[in-house]
């Protein structure tokens, strides 16, 4: 009864082979049936999306870390990216799309997750121990990579506002995917010891016999099968993002969010299924595997999507704005801060993740501040 499972599977892929057809409801975007169709569409996307890192989790399983986790953040990565070019080429063109993605992306990643992850390794004990290696090799790259992408660009004179010239551009897409790449290779390679914790105490050691014990009682794990379920599942996220396009702030609007909250949207959307991959790992006193899943999806969410979006902009001429403005410069700045002196020593305990998570509440207050604010002028 396996295949019951993937059920959610198979109704992406036909949801996204009507959105390829350009099926949907007659009438007004707001309609009945229309916002209908979009609860569908988004639940389609978050029940293929769960299965997609379902396979990629038992391929994690079965190729062990460090390439357990690229697997996951790369499936989570094309969900995000798909889900980020289909709206900004949606009949909106929103361009501030890609940046307010990206930047709620990281507030949840390194703020409310890792947040989450900590204090529920707190209940358990004083303090969670991991290799302190793999967040010294992932956050100067984070921290780079967030400051040339969203910060430089609100700072440069080529182009007004958050803009970048076209040289600009083409100068950060590389870095960006080059850096990604250099990471990539080393992860896999000379530093796999970074992304291991190999210190583990006698509770540990027995929960991860008995998690082996229970996996051995079922049929072994296929790599084809799961692989071949794992590009499915992202072929159908890809056709339904396409169809999303022009449809989110329409959500946000019948349910009375500011469209500021957008960005927040479409990343809770593409971050369910790798966050609960974090947080169980978290409840299994697995720390390492939370820290490694968090701060590589944090990395490759720039990594990757400011070289797709640029190459969309480059092929359809719809200019994305990268540059943050003053407020979420300063949170942005402040996570690193703090995500970098709670990370330096390896070991996290409760206090710590309590304040990234209010961290994170102070960006949605933010959001909601900005959109409150009578417009200037």
């Amino acid at each position: 009864m396996r295949w019951l499972a993937d059920l959610p599977i198979l109704l992406a892929l036909a949801t996204g082979g009507a959105v390829l057809l350009h099926w949907s409801p007659a009438g007004a975007i707001d309609s009945p049936a229309n916002l209908a169709w979009s609860v569908w569409l988004v639940a389609c996307i978050v029940a293929a999306a769960f299965r997609a890192m379902a396979h990629a989790d038992e391929l994690a399983e079965k190729f062990g870390e460090p390439l357990g986790t690229v697997l996951l953040t790369i499936s989570a990565i094309v969900i995000e990216v798909a889900a980020v070019c289909a709206v900004m080429l949606g009949s909106s063109g929103d361009p501030t799309v890609a940046r307010d993605t990206m930047l709620s992306v990281l507030m949840i990643l390194l703020n409310l997750l890792m947040g989450a992850v900590i204090v529920i390794g707190g209940l358990k004990r004083d303090e969670q121990e991991f290799n302190a290696q793999s967040a010294s090799a992932y956050l100067p790259m984070i921290i780079a990579l967030g400051a040339i992408t969203l910060i430089l660009p609100r700072f440069t004179r080529s182009e007004q506002g958050g803009w970048m010239s076209g040289p600009m551009e083409l100068f950060v897409g590389s870095a960006s995917l080059v850096i990604y790449l250099v990471f990539l290779y080393f992860q896999t390679t000379r530093h796999r010891n970074f992304y291991a914790h190999h210190r583990m105490t006698e509770r540990e050691s027995d929960a991860r016999k008995e998690a082996h014990a229970a996996g051995e009682a079922h049929a072994p794990v296929s790599a084809w099968r799961s692989g071949t379920l794992l590009v499915l599942a992202l072929v159908g996220v890809v056709a339904i993002a396409e169809g999303l396009a022009g449809r989110v702030q329409g959500l946000l609007t019948a349910a009375y969010l500011p469209t500021g909250i957008g960005g927040v949207f479409i990343a809770a959307l593409v971050l369910a299924p790798e966050g609960l991959a974090a947080l169980k790992s978290a409840s299994r006193e697995d720390t390492q595997r939370s820290m490694n899943v968090l701060l590589g999806s944090a990395l490759s969410t720039i990594g990757l999507t400011v070289p797709a979006v640029l190459t969309i902009r480059w092929l359809t001429g719809v200019s994305p704005e990268l540059g943050l403005d003053a407020p979420y410069i300063v949170l942005l700045l402040t996570t690193f801060l703090v995500a970098s002196v709670s990370l330096r020593g390896g070991r996290v305990n409760l206090i710590q993740g309590v304040v990234h998570i209010l961290l994170f509440l102070a960006f949605l207050v933010t959001i909601l501040d900005e959109a409150s604010a009578a417009p200037l002028g």
